[in-house]
């Protein structure tokens, strides 16, 4: 018989996805290997309450977050938040072995240069050197992100009334929701390599996963907005309309780039081919890029699989369209797959249906997951920053 002792502790974690216009939540618990979702919130944000990635009004963010929180009925402490990708410099830079403060001090010397900002006003962190046998140095992801950019996120994390954590790259997170479906897989698809495509709002990027590292990252700036925007001048309706048009259940999108949106009145036919070939040529763009870094038929230039994920993959039919163009398996992230709901089907039901979009706010609850459950935040600080008031 178990004693008290040797009970599993339910740990829980929220993940604040802090976007321009829209603010993503999910608090997760877990006890074993059983993960929870407590409470899925989505929510508009006030027009220029984030300008260049920073939170004008902290105080304000922060009510409007506790104000969402509570009718949940959930109490959480700790919040894990978004830094996004396109405001973050990321160099591949060579580096010794060294303990992880050291390590920092190391990549703030050599990535002061590649900055467009001064080295004292950024938060910089590197990944831990893939050093050879033979090699003293190795390569490691240096990340620079600029303080107020952060330190405001923070600020409106603590007027809601929690603890911020970490704050963790859109890309980062990202990857800690693919990471979690590799390891159910064979070892020999764990190691594959493997393409990831997030479409967000305004900005696209494209990463490339080899041996379960990053090895390359790109991004564009454009990404779903294009097809509201298409949306919205063939239906001369607003923006934001054409937005919850394309999201509504049963819109498809057929070989030819035809999306068809259901609505109370009838179906109705939209072209988005051309929005679709700008955003396929500009994929193709990237990884023929990639490929030309690599000699040919080398392994790091074999690109397997494709995984998108961003709030327009759950529009039925792009993934085949995807993979009809870039002649590759397309899927996508399903990030809340084997995930139970605490709060009633309906609901659990309705963000199912778009869980693509919730890629990065689940990465980011995984994230203050795996810190409570293994302890080691300081060990962390070479995979997402750990923001403390005292930094």
């Amino acid at each position: 018989m178990r004693g008290p002792q040797n009970e599993v502790r339910a740990v829980t974690s929220l993940g604040v996805d802090i976007g321009t216009r829209m603010t993503k939540v999910i608090g997760l618990s877990t006890k074993g290997d059983q993960l929870e979702i407590q409470a899925a919130i989505n929510f508009k944000l006030p027009a220029d309450l984030i300008l260049n990635g920073v939170v004008q009004e902290p105080k304000t963010f922060g009510r409007l977050l506790e104000d969402q929180l509570v009718p949940t009925g959930c109490r959480f402490q700790e919040a894990v938040f978004s830094i996004p990708t396109n405001l973050a410099v990321l160099r591949w830079i060579n580096l010794p072995s060294l303990p992880a403060d050291e390590l920092r001090q190391a990549a703030r010397y050599k990535v002061k240069r590649h900055l467009p900002f001064p080295v004292e006003e950024a938060y910089v962190e590197a990944t831990p050197p893939a050093i050879e046998d033979s090699e003293e140095t190795g390569t490691s992801l240096v990340i620079a992100v600029r303080r107020d950019i952060v330190a405001s996120r923070a600020q409106a994390i603590l007027y809601a009334g929690l603890t911020p954590i970490r704050a963790e790259l859109e890309a980062q997170a990202i990857l800690r929701v693919i990471e979690r479906r590799l390891n159910s897989l064979s070892v020999l698809w764990r190691d594959a390599s493997l393409t990831i495509i997030d479409i967000g709002g305004s900005n696209t990027h494209m990463y490339v996963v080899q041996n379960q590292r990053l090895q390359f990252m790109r991004g564009v700036k454009f990404g779903a907005n294009l097809f509201g925007r298409a949306v919205a001048d063939a239906l001369d309706v607003p923006f934001e309309e054409a937005n919850e048009l394309l999201s509504l259940p049963g819109t498809a999108l057929d070989a030819d780039g035809i999306a068809t949106i259901s609505t109370a009145d009838g179906p109705i036919r939209v072209n988005l081919s051309d929005a679709l070939d700008k955003l396929t040529r500009e994929f193709m763009r990237l990884l023929r890029y990639f490929r030309s870094l690599h000699p040919e038929r080398s392994y790091a230039g074999i690109l397997d699989q494709v995984i998108v994920c961003g709030g327009l993959v759950g529009l039925d039919g792009l993934c085949d369209y995807l993979s009809k163009c870039l002649g590759l398996k397309v899927e996508s992230a399903q990030p809340i797959a084997g995930v139970i709901a605490r709060f009633n089907r309906e609901s659990f039901q309705s963000i199912s249906n778009r869980q693509e979009a919730l890629a990065v706010v689940m990465g980011l609850a995984l994230s203050g997951i795996s810190q409570q459950v293994t302890e080691e935040a300081v060990e962390h600080a070479g995979h997402e920053f750990s923001w403390t008031s005292a930094a």
